[in-house]
């Protein structure tokens, strides 16, 4: 069983899972999680894909943000069935995977697929589409935790994706707002290898 918390600490509002789930439906991003029974893989997709986090019994994620990163999301989940160990190396508590063995594969909707394929595989942020080159980002409609984000946020937004400039930001009015529409974020920041 895999109990996933509203907030930061493993508090606020909780939903255990004991089963599947390619397409969470909540109102509020989870926070935090803690593996009561079971291994679980925790994805950042739709569909069990994107960053996925790969969970054991006991293991607690105080905050999913420092895991996944500050716009990642947790939009499905699905219980592991433990691959043999080498004797020699021992794994770690838990590791960001790329392709588990399931326990139990839902069946696909029809066309997803298709959608699958037209989805990129690790998004930086929340957005309605999402184009990647090797030293841009272009995000139409980027949002934060379901929020649209301010037009004078978008150096910020492009620097939390792991870029040094905008290189192009168009805003819309939403809600009498001035709010981003698209965004072309530009020179990647160099991460430092730990």
């Amino acid at each position: 069983m895999l109990v996933m918390y509203e907030k930061v600490g493993m508090s606020g509002r909780e939903i255990s899972y004991k089963s599947p789930v390619a397409d969470i439906d909540v109102r509020y991003p989870f926070h935090s999680a803690s593996v009561k029974s079971g291994r679980w893989e925790l994805c950042t997709r739709n569909d069990f894909k994107g960053a996925c986090l790969d969970l054991g019994p006991g293991d607690e994620i105080e905050s999913l943000k420092k895991e996944f990163g500050f716009f990642a999301r947790v939009r499905s989940l699905r219980p592991l069935v433990a691959a043999p160990q080498a004797a020699e190396a021992p794994s770690p508590k838990h590791e960001i995977i790329s392709s588990p063995r399931v326990a139990a594969e839902p069946a696909p909707a029809p066309d997803a697929a298709a959608a699958a394929a037209a989805i990129p595989a690790a998004p930086v942020a929340s957005a309605e589409a999402v184009l990647r080159g090797h030293n841009a980002h272009f995000f139409k409609t980027p949002m934060f935790d379901g929020a649209a984000i301010e037009a004078g946020d978008a150096k910020a937004f492009c620097r939390e994706a792991g870029f040094g400039k905008v290189e192009f930001s168009a805003s819309v009015l939403r809600d009498g707002r001035p709010v981003i529409g698209d965004l072309l974020c530009g020179e990647p920041l160099q991460r430092n290898a730990d």
